[in-house]
C-alpha cells in the first residue's frame, strides 16, 4: 500500500496563482473592449480619411475619432461613416491607441 503524497502550502499557492493568470487572462479581451462613451454633435465627417469629428452637448470639448474596418455602426440608417451628417446626434465608444482615438462603435440617436 503506498502512502498518500502530502500537499504542502507551495503547491496551494502555486495553484491558486495560476488559476487567478488563467482567470486574468480570460477576462483580458473583454476589459480591453469596453472603451469610453463620447455623445455630441457631429461637425465633420471625412470618409475618405476615416475621421469624425465630435462636439460634447454642452461644453466645448470636440475629438476628432479615427474610424477603421472594425468600427461599429447602430442606429437608423446608419451603416457606415458615409451615412453619418454634419449635426447628428451621436455616442462613440473609443479607446486611445497612442495618440488616436479609435472608434468602436458610432451610435446614432
Amino acid at each position: 500500500m503506498r502512502a498518500k503524497p502530502k500537499i504542502r502550502a507551495r503547491d496551494y499557492v502555486v495553484l491558486t496563482w495560476f488559476f487567478l493568470s488563467l482567470c486574468l487572462i480570460a477576462i483580458g479581451p473583454a476589459l480591453a473592449e469596453s472603451g469610453t462613451d463620447f455623445p455630441g454633435t457631429v461637425l465633420m465627417v471625412e470618409p475618405a480619411a476615416g475621421k469624425l469629428s465630435v462636439k460634447k452637448d454642452g461644453g466645448g470639448t470636440r475629438f476628432t475619432f479615427v474610424v477603421n474596418d472594425k468600427t461599429k455602426f447602430e442606429g437608423a440608417g446608419l451603416n457606415s461613416l458615409k451615412d453619418v451628417k454634419k449635426g447628428d446626434n451621436v455616442t462613440v465608444n473609443y479607446v486611445v491607441t497612442g495618440s488616436q482615438y479609435i472608434a468602436q462603435k458610432v451610435s446614432k440617436e
